[in-house]
């Protein structure tokens, strides 16, 4: 929402013309009548002496409230009137810029003026932009010095644009936007300053600002400060939670469907532990609220758009420093992982990661392709009877010879784990191969080894060491003991695929399912949406041809294939015979009773001001119609009280157990506990 567009250019140069408010004409060019009043001469002189750019951070350019040499004090009404005939004549300008008086109130505008002395430039360009950098430098002082908005404050402004407060005022919510055109139309300017100085100055303000990161546009409303992208993220979560509840509570008999759809989606989205946090689900939820809002008017300035509005112009830099931190997680993960892997401790547990496939899995993407593409990390995978594994060591030559050391004196190392090491060592040689140098450590891996071969060794080597004579034979051995590792791992290797074939295959089906759960949800919801509009603003059941209309996404087939796969309600009445011009209600689960206890006030009520008034043929229709659903809805009741404690539709203002476990509300601590893992992770 800028003030204004670009500058024009000046047709003679091509440059960026000059704004007619900063050229001023010097005193001999014109020929002035109001010069010959020694008050306003001395005004002018007083003007022009303090007209200069150094004299804009030290607030010394003059203001009404200055005095002026020679003359006696003059009153305001004196002073204006002799600041009028300088403007009339052309010779000063009334310019402005804004100060923080209060350090807890944003910066107020103060008008200043200034002249051209003989002595200086051609127009008071410079002045001006001194002028306008200290008004942003105020803003940003304002902005910095503001408390950071909590959930009660952000709330507290929601309800009240919930309420209509925000609506026909002129700046209705001081707390979360700057209303920098306000700035100008205080006490202190007497006379009116020129629209456009100001159209130009708001400009280059929220220009100036938008370029620092310091505010956004909020469009219908104002300028939105923030302190750093982080807050955005805080206060979309709370905008979130509020439309959450307003949407389950007070719109829930609207928004319950669409609400859980989004719920299904977010779950699914987040069951994936490498999935970064986003907006998109809160953006989503904040369409559908904006959809059913009672005002019917889903545009910016209606009453109950403040929410959405703030969440679809915040939503771009929370996304971003979502990404961000979740970047930034997965690299502060990876030089922990690594500085581990570089541990002073010599025990080769700590210095060697060994992470199972189906855990491996869940590491993000960028996460993993650091650790495997680092050329100080060596990486390599082995397979066990279960899984495989993925193992890393640093490639630091002493790390690697404190890892031999260690699990050359350690007992009771299971096999897999020192041929894992060994695999690890020997898949990184040409990098750690200054190391085996040293006939000690040479002579430790040798017995390191040993260990993991020993359990491929014949049952017999025991008896032939024990005669003293098993080195005699120990290549030997050694050799069919790699021999059989190698066909073992290239089995297992087989396996391990084959499984975790199955295990991808096994997650493909269910997230087919899942889309296809998510995806009838969707048409189930876009069908009832559209019937919202009828029954809750329009106020006249449908017939099952009026919601088909609304729906052109789906084929006549498909249309009427869901409806009966979703189990909606078809009404017959005097007119309707035919399925397609039968009456449609929605499906009689318990998720109605919300939408029923509504319809029936909604209805009711329409049906008692057509009953007393002379009908059309078209509002006769209409009362055919409700008539048919009221009494449907009745009915609905009297044969489903077990949800509350009274079946009557009348008794909607009494709260009763509306179900025994809200589904949506499950739905919310599920994606919460997985939100939370995936960025505990």
């Amino acid at each position: 929402m800028s003030a204004k567009g670009p500058r024009p250019l000046d047709p003679n140069t091509g440059n960026v013309s000059v704004p007619s408010f900063l050229k001023v004409k010097k005193l001999n060019e014109v020929v002035s009548y109001y010069m010959n009043d020694k008050v306003t001469h001395s005004l002018y002189k007083a003007i022009s002496a303090a007209s200069s750019f150094k004299n804009v951070k030290k607030r010394q350019l003059f203001e009404p409230h200055h005095k002026v040499p020679e003359v006696a004090d003059l009153s305001p009404k004196e002073m204006d009137m002799h600041l009028k005939r300088l403007l009339e004549d052309g010779t000063v300008s009334q310019l402005a810029y804004l100060i923080s008086q209060d350090v807890e109130r944003p910066p107020e505008g103060l008008p200043c003026y200034a002249a051209i002395p003989e002595t200086e430039a051609l127009d008071l360009s410079r002045i001006y932009l001194e002028l306008l950098d200290l008004s942003v430098s105020s803003l940003l002082v304002y902005l910095d010095r503001k408390p950071e908005l909590n959930k009660a404050l952000v709330w507290e402004n929601m309800e009240n644009d919930w309420d209509g407060g925000g609506v026909r005022k002129e700046a209705p919510f001081p707390q979360l936007f700057l209303y920098l055109r306000q700035a100008f139309q205080n006490e202190h300017f007497r006379i009116t300053p020129n629209p456009e100085f100001v159209k130009d100055f708001l400009f280059e303000l929220e220009d100036d600002l938008h370029k620092k990161g310091r505010v956004i546009d909020v469009p219908g409303y104002g300028l939105f400060g923030l302190k750093s992208p982080k807050e955005a993220v805080q206060i979309l979560e709370y905008i979130d939670d509020f439309i959450e509840t307003k949407g389950s509570k007070q719109l829930r008999y609207a928004l319950f469907e669409e609400f859980q759809k989004i719920a299904m989606e977010e779950k699914f989205y987040y069951s994936n532990p490498s999935h970064p946090e986003t907006t998109k689900f809160k953006i989503a939820r904040a369409e559908a609220f904006a959809t059913a809002l009672p005002s019917g008017n889903p545009n910016p300035g209606s009453p109950g758009m403040l929410s959405v509005v703030l969440i679809r112009s915040l939503s771009e830099i929370a996304e971003k420093e979502l990404q961000r931190q979740s970047s930034e997680r997965d690299r502060n993960r990876f030089h922990d992982i690594k500085r581990n892997l570089l541990s002073e401790s010599g025990s080769w547990e700590k210095k060697v990661l060994l992470v199972p496939d189906k855990e491996f899995k869940q590491f993000p993407e960028e996460l993993k392709r650091m650790l495997i593409d680092d050329l100080e990390i060596g990486y390599s995978t082995w397979e066990t009877k279960t899984s495989t594994i993925h193992s890393f060591f640093h490639k630091e030559a002493n790390s690697v010879r404190q890892i031999i050391l260690s699990l050359g004196a350690a007992m009771g190392v299971e096999t897999w784990k020192i041929l894992c090491i060994r695999q690890l060592v020997e898949s990184n040689e040409p990098q750690i191969k200054s190391v085996f140098k040293e006939p000690d450590l040479v002579r430790a891996y040798g017995k390191v080894l040993r260990k993991g071969y020993m359990d491929y060794f014949p049952w017999y080597y025991s008896i032939l060491d024990l005669l003293g004579i098993g080195r005699i034979f120990q290549d030997i051995f050694f050799a069919q003991a790699k021999e059989k590792i190698r066909i073992q791992q290239n089995q297992l290797k087989t396996k391990n695929h084959e499984n975790s074939r199955k295990e991808e295959q096994a997650k493909v089906q269910e997230k087919i399912k899942e889309e296809e759960r998510i995806r009838s949800a969707e048409q189930r919801s876009k069908i009832s949406t559209a019937m919202d509009g009828y029954y809750f603003k329009m106020k006249v059941p449908p017939t099952a041809a009026e919601i088909q209309s609304s729906v052109p996404e789906f084929s006549p087939e498909q249309y009427y294939e869901i409806l009966e796969r979703e189990k909606f309600v078809f009404l017959t009445w005097e007119k309707g015979k035919e399925r397609f011009d039968q009456i449609l209600c929605y499906p009689g689960g318990d998720s109605f009773r919300n939408k029923a206890r509504e319809l029936h006030k909604i209805l009711s009520e329409k049906l008692e001001f057509l009953q007393n008034k002379v009908r059309t043929t078209e509002e006769e229709d209409a009362r055919f119609r409700i008539t048919k659903v009221v009494k449907h809805v009745d009915e609905w009741f009297a044969s489903n009280k077990s949800g509350e404690k009274s079946a009557s539709p009348n008794n909607g203002a009494k709260k009763g157990k509306l179900e025994q476990e809200d589904p949506f509300e499950s739905f919310r601590v599920e994606i919460n506990k997985l939100r939370k893992t995936g960025t505990d992770a």
